[in-house]
């Protein structure tokens, strides 16, 4: 069942609020789950040296939240966290238009690692990267408080 708009907006707060990196690339929540969809605007932080053109390393972070997102429901996050193990990335082009709309899915869940692909595209539905992420569940032992507003 899809997430209701408030409950995405909730993640969304408490996603940015959790990785200030997050709020500084703009980055919003439209599904998470086995086929998340995030956005990002264009602002200063996310730019490269060359006008017009995204910072490759905003391209991996990206990815990598959005590959992130679609392990929501494949493990409790008020017992456990994910660890980014691997994450590889293959760029094609500079974006032609914003905002940017990565996409991911989940492709394998162990008991502990979990793997995950994405593709970034521009607002002409371009593809600029693509990539994939392997990631481990470790206890959280505390160290993540997961607001119940986002837990639904």
């Amino acid at each position: 069942m899809p997430d209701d708009p408030a409950t995405l907006e909730a993640f969304t707060r408490a996603f940015r609020t959790t990785v200030p990196l997050h709020d500084r690339m703009a980055i919003t929540v439209l599904r998470r789950g086995p086929d998340a969809l995030v956005t990002m605007e264009e602002s200063d932080d996310v730019r490269g040296a060359a006008p017009g053109t995204v910072h490759g390393g905003m391209l991996a972070t990206l990815a990598d939240a959005a590959c992130a997102l679609s392990l929501w429901g494949a493990y409790d996050p008020r017992h456990e966290v994910t660890v980014t193990t691997d994450l590889h990335v293959r760029y094609f082009r500079q974006p032609d238009g914003w905002p940017l709309t990565a996409q991911a899915r989940l492709v394998n869940q162990g008991r502990r690692l979990l793997s995950a692909s994405c593709e970034i595209v521009d607002a002409g539905r371009r593809t600029l990267a693509t990539a994939t992420a392997t990631f481990m569940l470790v206890p959280s032992a505390g160290r993540v408080e997961v607001p119940d507003s986002v837990l639904r």
